[in-house]
C-alpha cells in the first residue's frame, strides 16, 4: 500500500509541482496587473480633489475584476491540461456557448457597455447624489453592469446601466442652492429683494458657513407670478456637498429676516361659514308643516 501511493507520488510529482507553480504564477501575476493599474490610473489625474479619487477607486475595482476573471480561467485551464484533459474540445464549446449567450444576452452586453462609457466620462462616482432612471440617491456601489442608489429613506435601488439614458448629478463640480421664496402681492419687490440679499451675505460671512459657501449670492428677481404669491427667485454658490446645509439655514435666517421686517409669506387658507339664519327658516318650515298635518288630522276625527 505504501509501495503504490509512492509510486503514485512520483509519478504525480512534476504534475503537482506545476499545478503549484501555475496557482503562484497566477496570483503573482494578478497582484502585478492591479498594482499597475491603480499606479496607471492615478498617474491620469493630475489633480488630488475627492471626485478625482472617487473615479479611479471606481475604475481600478472594475478594472480589478475583469483581470481577476480573466486570469482565473487561463489558470483553470492550464491546471486542466495539466491533469491531462484536453482543453482544446473546452475551448471550442466555450466559443460556442458564448456566441449563444452573446446573442440572447444582449441587455446584459449593452450594462457593460453603458456603464463603462459612464464611468470612464466620470458621469457616475462613489458617493455622489444621482439622479437616474427615475430613481435618487447616493451611489453606494458600481459593478460591471449596475449601479446602486440608497434613498432619502433608506431603500436600495439596483439599476442596470442599460436603463441609464440621463445622468442627474447632484455633487459634481460646483453645487448651488437653488431658491424660489414666495411672498404676499403687497409686499414691496424691491425691499424683499433687497433683504434676501442682506441675508445672504451675513449667511456669507458667517464664521461657521463662510467656508461652505463659494461666492456672493445672486437674487435673479421676480421670477413668476402664482395664484397667491410672487415668486422671487435666486441661488447661492457652496463647496462640493454643502448646498443641504447652507439651504437649511438659509431658509431659517429667511423666516426670521421676514418676521422681524413684516413681510408676509402666503399660505393656503379655508374659510368656513355657517349659514344659521337660513338653517332657523328651514326649522322653523319643517315645525309649521308638521302643526298642519298634526291639526288636519284631529280634525277628521
Amino acid at each position: 500500500m505504501d509501495l503504490s501511493f509512492l509510486n503514485f507520488f512520483k509519478d504525480s510529482y512534476p504534475v503537482i509541482v506545476n499545478i503549484f507553480i501555475i496557482i503562484f504564477v497566477g496570483f503573482a501575476g494578478w497582484k502585478t496587473l492591479s498594482t499597475l493599474i491603480k499606479k496607471k490610473l492615478e498617474s491620469l489625474e493630475s489633480s488630488k480633489d475627492e471626485a478625482q479619487t472617487q473615479r479611479i477607486n471606481t475604475l481600478f475595482r472594475i478594472l480589478k475584476n475583469f483581470v481577476s476573471i480573466a486570469i482565473l480561467i487561463v489558470v483553470i485551464m492550464l491546471i486542466l491540461s495539466e491533469l491531462g484533459i484536453e482543453i482544446g474540445p473546452l475551448i471550442a464549446a466555450a466559443g460556442v456557448v458564448g456566441l449563444a449567450v452573446g446573442f440572447g444576452a444582449q441587455t446584459l452586453v449593452k450594462d457593460i457597455i453603458t456603464g463603462l462609457f459612464i464611468i470612464l466620462e466620470g458621469q457616475i462616482t462613489i458617493g455622489d447624489i444621482v439622479e437616474v432612471a427615475g430613481h435618487s440617491g447616493k451611489v453606494e456601489a458600481i459593478t460591471i453592469r449596475t449601479v446602486r442608489l440608497r434613498d432619502i429613506n433608506g431603500h436600495l435601488h439596483v439599476i442596470p446601466f442599460s436603463e441609464v439614458t440621463t445622468v442627474k448629478n447632484i455633487t459634481q463640480d460646483q453645487d448651488f442652492h437653488s431658491f424660489e421664496i414666495g411672498v404676499s402681492y403687497n409686499e414691496d419687490v424691491d425691499y424683499v429683494i433687497q433683504t434676501i440679499e442682506e441675508v445672504g451675505l451675513k449667511l456669507q460671512k458667517d464664521k461657521d458657513f463662510k467656508a461652505k459657501i463659494n461666492g456672493d449670492i445672486e437674487v435673479f428677481g421676480l421670477d413668476k407670478f402664482e395664484d397667491s404669491a410672487i415668486i422671487i427667485k435666486g441661488r447661492i454658490p457652496t463647496i462640493h456637498k454643502q448646498q443641504w446645509a447652507v439651504k437649511r439655514e438659509f431658509n431659517r435666517r429667511i423666516k426670521i429676516a421676514f418676521d422681524k421686517n413684516g413681510i408676509e409669506i402666503p399660505f393656503p387658507q379655508a374659510t368656513i361659514s355657517y349659514a344659521n339664519d337660513k338653517k332657523k327658516l328651514i326649522r322653523k318650515k319643517v315645525v309649521k308643516t308638521k302643526t298642519r298635518k298634526f291639526t288636519a288630522g284631529s280634525d277628521d276625527d
